[in-house]
């Protein structure tokens, strides 16, 4: 059978499965007897563009004693995105907490209307939500320069929704889904004010599921050298074409 391999944010692994995207998406989502409920993010990726175990993979990826195929066989669990050549990445998949999955190709990123600050939700190193007067490609390059003391090799994340709150912290919040709305809003005001700050923590660690709806552009990966953008359908194509998958995120999270 072909053999897919996939980069994982949640959690972070490196896997390789008999399944098509589609079914892999649905199967770290739901599971098969564990009963499980977990959105899943994950890039297939190209084995050929990165080093990836072939003896073991050949030797643990067979088919189950009932003729199914292998669903998964995890090749790493560590520092994994960091190991994985930006030129390995394919497409992107997001998987609802029912297992619908949504296909993301690359695409160039433009960026829109000028905005005082933006609000990113990160996956890889680490899983913070921090307050940004930085565009998503100035965040990249002023996270992964490793001349500074506080640094990271390679960056995930996805860009949210903040409305108004964007250029006027003191505007209602109005339908933004966000834990302790109060906290986001003592944040944006303290960035908002300094004429230094360029970045503020607004959690340390995520402690729920992303509500899909909250994404404003879409997801960016990148280094020092590069990066790469996914951009999340607008609400036109939602409804229209993958409106299964954008009714099971809206299910799932309101």
């Amino acid at each position: 059978m072909e053999k897919h391999y996939y980069l994982v944010a949640t959690p972070e692994s490196l896997i390789v499965s008999h399944l098509e995207p589609y079914e892999f998406g649905n199967y770290m989502a739901v599971g098969t007897k564990k009963n499980l409920r977990s959105q899943s993010v994950f890039f297939e990726i190209d084995p050929n563009r990165t080093e990836v175990p072939e003896d073991y993979v050949n030797e643990k990826l067979v088919r189950y004693e009932n003729g199914e195929p292998k669903r998964s066989v995890y090749l790493s669990v560590y520092r994994v995105f960091e190991k994985v050549p930006m030129d390995a990445l394919l497409n992107l998949y997001l998987a609802t907490d029912d297992g619908k999955v949504l296909e993301i190709k690359q695409s160039e990123y433009e960026q829109p209307e000028k905005k005082d600050i933006h609000l990113y939700q990160q996956y890889n190193p680490f899983s913070t939500m921090v307050a940004s007067k930085l565009t998503p490609p100035e965040f990249i390059q002023f996270l992964t320069d490793t001349s500074k003391p506080v640094s990271v090799p390679k960056l995930f994340f996805v860009e949210l929704q903040l409305n108004d709150l964007a250029n006027d912290p003191t505007l209602p919040i109005k339908n933004l889904p966000y834990k302790n709305p109060a906290h986001l809003r003592e944040c944006l005001l303290k960035l908002h004010e300094s004429t230094e700050r360029l970045t503020k923590t607004v959690m340390r660690i995520r402690h729920s599921e992303l509500p899909y709806r909250t994404i404003e552009t879409g997801f960016f990966i990148g280094d020092q050298e590069k990066y790469f953008y996914y951009s999340f359908p607008d609400q036109h194509e939602l409804e229209s074409t993958h409106f299964s998958w954008w009714r099971s995120a809206l299910v799932q999270h309101f």
